[in-house]
């Protein structure tokens, strides 16, 4: 990530370092790691190559930067040093990281295991190790979400619950977050991604997403344990989270869509939502009995008429909650038929 920018998509976004025509690998003798250096290489026909003429990693970077945590969001792009990675680590140079709404959360307080001073933020990152003590890990295409590691034997781990594992590291808490151009980042924090992604026809930003709202998203599906032709309700479909939920849903596991949020959201929504939901209702107030009635009604029609008027008449197979309002998690086995499941997603 050459230069911190922000894209349309809300991906802080950088053009991809040109590498040198030719590479070779430079070991340093004193701190034991090796890192990827720059050289040329004459014509094969010549079978000789130059030396390395300089380390391709550079002594400083810019990264943004919260130099005291407060009540307000107090970020300032900063130019400062690329450390070394130590043992198990990796130095890993930022191609593409994503912000998250949690981003803003992480960097005000500060919460609990949060630094009070130069707290660097972001979770949903894509880089290439350019540092290791490992040489075959060189040039390799990683992914750094929330979730670093967890310690696979609690009684969490073990229920396949890591997000609750107590001894847990996440970035940007223990480990440095991804709005900087270099992160000096554990190996086992690292997510293994193909290098083909770097070379498609989908812009390699978009994946970034990936690493936060979208697992997020896929992980509530497979709770769900939703089947082709079923319905699920999807609260908060205008957030990031129910609009990746809705998406898999939809395009993936062959599944009607029932998108529901508030008013002021669904509005913009309605000319451009096929990719998403089949349908999206206007979520009401869930005090109001008489409003909550008529949408309860509106919504079980809806169901009828996306099962095609057949089977037995009956509500949704799985509601799953990506809302941030507390209002979105009230009266929500009344969404759902006989048998059905309610996922709380966050």
């Amino acid at each position: 990530m050459d230069s911190l920018g922000m894209t349309g998509n809300g991906n802080m976004n950088g053009q991809k370092s040109g590498l040198h025509e030719s590479e070779v690998i430079e070991a340093d003798r004193e701190s034991g790691y090796f890192s990827r250096g720059a050289g040329s290489i004459s014509p094969a026909s010549d079978r000789q190559r130059e030396e390395p003429s300089e380390i391709f990693v550079p002594s400083e970077q810019k990264a943004v930067v919260t130099p005291c945590m407060g009540k307000n969001l107090n970020l300032t792009v900063q130019t400062i040093g690329v450390d070394e990675p130590g043992p198990g680590e990796v130095l890993l140079r930022i191609h593409y990281t994503g912000i998250c709404r949690s981003d803003a959360t992480f960097s005000v307080g500060p919460k609990k295991g949060y630094p009070s001073h130069n707290h660097i933020a972001g979770h949903e990152g894509i880089g290439e190790v350019v540092k290791a003590h490992d040489p075959a890990l060189l040039g390799k295409l990683f992914g750094l979400r929330y979730l670093g590691s967890s310690c696979g034997s609690c009684t969490y781990c073990l229920r396949n619950l890591p997000t609750s594992c107590p001894k847990q590291s996440n970035a940007p808490k223990q480990i440095q977050g991804t709005f900087q151009q270099y992160a000096r980042v554990p190996l086992d924090a690292l997510v293994a991604l193909p290098e083909t992604i770097m070379n498609g026809d989908i812009d390699p930003a978009w994946y970034a997403s990936a690493l936060c709202s979208g697992s997020t998203a896929l992980v509530s599906l497979r709770a769900a344990k939703l089947q082709p032709g079923d319905i699920a309700i999807v609260v908060g479909i205008a957030g990031a989270i129910g609009h990746l939920t809705g998406m898999i849903a939809k395009n993936v596991l062959r599944v009607k869509v029932i998108g529901i949020d508030l008013g002021s959201k669904i509005g913009d929504l309605m000319s451009v939502h096929h990719d998403f939901a089949d349908v999206l209702l206007e979520a009401p107030s869930p005090h109001d009995d008489q409003l909550w009635s008529k949408f309860h009604a509106d919504l079980l029609e809806t169901c009828v008429q996306l099962r095609g008027g057949h089977g037995v008449e009956r509500a949704a197979e799985a509601v799953i909650v990506t809302s941030s309002e507390l209002s979105g998690f009230q009266r929500l086995e009344e969404y759902i038929c006989d048998g059905g499941t309610i996922v709380c997603a966050g």
